[in-house]
């Protein structure tokens, strides 16, 4: 899946997730599959519980973790784009 900066982004409804300290649990109720993120990936699943385009949560981690934007464009689109494959998260990319 191609992710634009401009695409929308929200938790799937088949999803649910337990916040542990700083990390997240997440079950796929379509697979039974869970899955964990750590750090910046569990930053970015707080921000993904409503609505929110790609551009934004690249300017929120970028300032929250001091990182290039280039590199964390990079990162998190390849992060959004794996949760979209695994069902994790829906995507909208208006055209």
């Amino acid at each position: 899946m191609t992710l634009a900066m401009s695409s929308t982004v929200v938790v799937a409804a088949d999803v649910l997730s337990s916040e542990l300290g700083s990390e997240h649990v997440l079950l796929n109720l379509s697979d039974g599959v869970y899955y964990g993120l750590e750090a910046a990936g569990s930053e970015i699943w707080r921000l993904v519980q409503r609505p929110i385009t790609v551009a934004e949560i690249c300017r929120i981690v970028s300032e929250a973790y001091d990182v290039e934007p280039e590199r964390c464009r990079a990162d998190v689109i390849r992060l959004l784009s794996d949760m979209a494959e695994r069902r994790l998260v829906d995507v909208r990319t208006d055209v």
